[in-house]
């Protein structure tokens, strides 16, 4: 492997800045943004032909690209370093397959003022930035220290911020690196926290769908769940913690699946199927090789797949002595899976989804967990677009507390189709008129994205 040249990480640099500031100057045809944008490809492209990363960032506050320190800064080094600080990024890694126009969309994103910290590493991901990967700061990782003290812990942040961390991770196992658990582990104790504290929010965050970054937003959603039923049942500390880590993780197996195989439309072949079924006891190899992550996650990712009644894969371990683990992941893995719009497949409702777990109970998934997951949802679970008895269109936002029909709703749309900015809140229970559900609507065919109102 060639050792990155003084002159190169210079011109990368130069380049790099000079693009961030050229795309709030001019359009993005224009010269001064394409041929820069060209030619630092080129270097990652050449640099890259034979090595499986790049890395640039910032060390004690000096900025570096690969071996190289910028000691004495120019003015590119200086504005690039105070981008990345300013955005909250530590290091950036670039792995091959970089193309022209995803650097483009890369440098306009991090052009972007708003965009910092964890929110700019979410966007990365949801836009399909995928040969570039952030390592956020200290300070971002979960939430400002200063903001955490005057509102306490905040969901949506540590939701983004999962999201985040688990795309790392994936990346890291995808370049061939083992990565570090301290930031999983870190992320997991604040959902911890949050889930026995908010329950409610969480499981709204949890129907939060991606379906270009699929794999991303089902792991961390598994998780949620995981760690939600796992606190209806009464586990906490670092039992709670554990169940989460190996719901971030069940399908961290899934990057050693080709990904033809992985992201293929229609059914697998049967070979295409056995491959893909490598990926529970890929994953607990994987998990294994990982310091700081205890055997018990390992166990339930290999045992995801292994059903209640112990006739799933992988055969050879079928006899293995798992614990609940692996069933209460598989119970939060097939509800996001068959809530989740696939090109394959369309989506359940909420509701229609645990009334299918219910037909899957006592062979493929733990009857028990499957009654204890439902009394959690309740009656109406939170992400069900309902019809009320005024006509009005609503989507369940906290269950109702005592498991009955009566949940707390946004009401998005009137009685007589006008869409509600913002959403009126009401609680059903409260007696108010307006306070019976009479259907559950399909939101596909009013065009609703639900997500949208639950965070």
């Amino acid at each position: 492997m060639t050792n990155v040249t003084l002159s190169q990480a210079q011109r990368v640099v130069l380049l790099l800045s000079g693009a961030v500031k050229g795309v709030g100057l001019y359009p993005e045809s224009h010269p001064a943004i394409t041929h820069p944008l060209q030619e630092l490809a080129g270097i990652f492209d050449a640099l890259l032909a034979d090595r499986h990363e790049l890395r640039f960032g910032i060390i004690d506050g000096v900025l570096f690209f690969e071996q190289h320190l910028f000691f004495t800064p120019s003015a590119a080094v200086e504005e690039l370093t105070e981008l990345l600080v300013r955005k909250g990024v530590e290091s950036a890694t670039v792995i091959p397959g970089l193309q022209v126009e995803e650097l483009r969309h890369f440098v306009t994103l991090l052009s972007r003022r708003q965009l910092q910290g964890a929110a700019l590493a979410e966007t990365l991901l949801r836009e399909r930035i995928v040969h570039i990967a952030l390592l956020l700061a200290d300070r971002d990782r979960l939430r400002d220290d200063e903001e955490a003290e005057e509102d306490g812990l905040n969901p949506q942040a540590t939701y983004r911020q999962a999201l985040t961390v688990v795309g790392g991770i994936f990346r890291e196992i995808e370049v061939g690196r083992i990565p570090n658990s301290d930031k999983l582990r870190a992320v997991v104790d604040q959902m911890a926290v949050l889930t026995i504290k908010d329950p409610a929010t969480l499981l709204g965050l949890a129907m939060i769908k991606d379906y270009d970054n699929y794999t991303f937003y089902h792991s961390v959603n598994v998780g949620v769940l995981a760690m939600a039923l796992g606190s209806a049942l009464g586990f906490r500390g670092e039992e709670l913690q554990e169940l989460g880590m190996a719901g971030f993780l069940h399908d961290v197996g899934k990057t050693r699946v080709e990904k033809t195989i992985l992201n293929k439309p229609g059914r697998l072949s049967s070979d295409e199927y056995e491959e893909m079924k490598l990926h529970s006891e890929n994953g607990a190899r994987i998990i294994g090789e990982m310091e700081g992550i205890g055997p018990r996650v390992a166990q339930a990712v290999l045992g995801h797949h292994i059903r209640f009644d112990r006739t799933g894969y992988p055969p050879w371990a079928r006899a293995l002595p798992f614990d609940r683990f692996c069933d209460i992941i598989a119970v939060a893995d097939c509800y996001d899976a068959i809530t989740t719009l696939r090109v394959y497949k369309s989506a359940l409702n909420p509701k229609a989804a645990v009334e299918l777990l219910r037909g899957l109970a006592g062979w493929h998934l733990d009857g028990a967990l499957v009654e204890k997951f439902a009394e959690m949802m309740g009656r109406y679970p939170v992400g069900t677009l309902v019809r009320l008895d005024t006509n009005e269109i609503a989507v369940v936002w906290r269950p109702d507390p005592h498991g009955g029909e009566q949940p707390t709703v946004k009401i998005i749309m009137d009685a007589v189709g006008g869409m509600l900015e913002p959403p009126l809140v009401r609680d059903l229970a409260a007696g108010a008129a307006g306070g019976e559900i009479v259907a559950v609507v399909d939101p596909l065919l009013k065009l609703i994205d639900v997500s949208k109102y639950l965070e």
